[in-house]
């Protein structure tokens, strides 16, 4: 059995065991990337060995680019393909199609910090500014909760009004609206720890409670369509970015707001423990990972606290 026959069966396979974005972002990794490779290779299965898997490696973090432009994948991506090889390669062990598994060998560059160059990291002052920016604007109570609550795009969009107890006053993170090749809505998160439940903040509590009063439509989601439906990832991007450069503000992702409320916290004192809860990562690795950024503010008050502390 050649290589690429096994990964074509076993994604097959893999439909009906996986959340449908999942199953999509898989079928793009192996039909665009993995597939093609190892056609051009045309090897059996039984003939894979480390070094194939390592050159696909190297070939795709130098010049693994499909968009037309020069350049390889992320270093993210190329983790991506090779978890998912892993995990097929995994079964065909399991199946005794082959002794051991090649992809177990893999060696790639240490992660970097997901806080790069690109990554816009607003002070709170600056995060006012843009909530400021999108006054009378749709989106504008969406950013708001982000930047308070520093949830995931697919988190904000996927908000329910059956989510908010303004009795309790809580706000309950239990759904998402992803896109993938389609929109899909889930009641499920990113990982069990994105599973959280809020306060809700007196201002948040305020907006919401303006948006239930003046909504034209009756919908389950807070932010919606004019029908009722949920805000799609990709419009809403489109009409975020819109706004910034409007108003002449840095042009930013979504996610960067997510960003910037770990940030903001860092700022306040709080500790990476709690960040770690706030966000919903899973580990505090992570969090610890992402967020060993100091802002220039921070930085500022720590030099600040040490002046006058020794003399020669």
């Amino acid at each position: 059995m050649k290589v690429t026959e096994y990964l074509a069966e076993w994604l097959d396979a893999q439909e009906l065991n996986l959340q449908r974005s999942t199953f999509e972002s898989m079928t793009v990794y192996f039909h665009r990337h993995l597939i093609p490779y190892f056609e051009a290779l045309d090897i059996e299965l039984a003939d894979l060995k480390p070094k194939h898997i390592q050159e696909y490696a190297k070939l795709k973090l130098k010049d693994g680019r499909l968009d037309g432009k020069k350049g390889g994948l992320s270093l993210v991506s190329v983790r991506k393909h090779i978890s998912v090889l892993k995990q097929a390669l995994n079964d065909a062990v399991l199946y005794e199609l082959i002794p051991n598994n090649p992809a177990q060998y893999i060696k790639l560059p240490r992660q970097k910090s997901k806080i790069t160059e690109r990554t816009v990291l607003l002070t709170a002052e600056e995060a006012q500014a843009v909530i400021s920016a999108f006054d009378g604007h749709p989106l504008q109570v969406a950013v708001l909760i982000t930047l308070y609550y520093g949830l995931r795009k697919s988190e904000t969009l996927g908000l329910r009004w059956s989510a908010i107890d303004f009795e309790k006053n809580t706000l309950t993170v239990n759904h998402t609206v992803v896109k993938s090749r389609t929109i899909e809505c889930k009641d499920s998160t990113k990982t069990p720890n994105s599973y959280r439940k809020f306060q809700l903040l007196p201002e948040v509590k305020k907006s919401l409670l303006l948006i239930r009063e003046n909504s034209p439509v009756d919908s389950e989601y807070i932010f919606c369509h004019d029908d009722g439906t949920s805000l799609r990832p990709d419009s809403t991007l489109k009409s975020f970015q819109a706004v910034l450069r409007k108003n002449n503000l840095p042009k930013m992702r979504f996610h960067d707001l997510r960003h910037s409320t770990a940030s903001i916290l860092l700022d306040k004192g709080w500790s990476l423990e709690d960040i770690k809860n706030w966000l919903g990562h899973a580990d505090i690795e992570t969090t610890s990972n992402i967020y060993t950024h100091y802002s220039k503010e921070r930085k500022t008050l720590v030099a600040n606290s040490l002046a006058g502390t020794f003399s020669i």
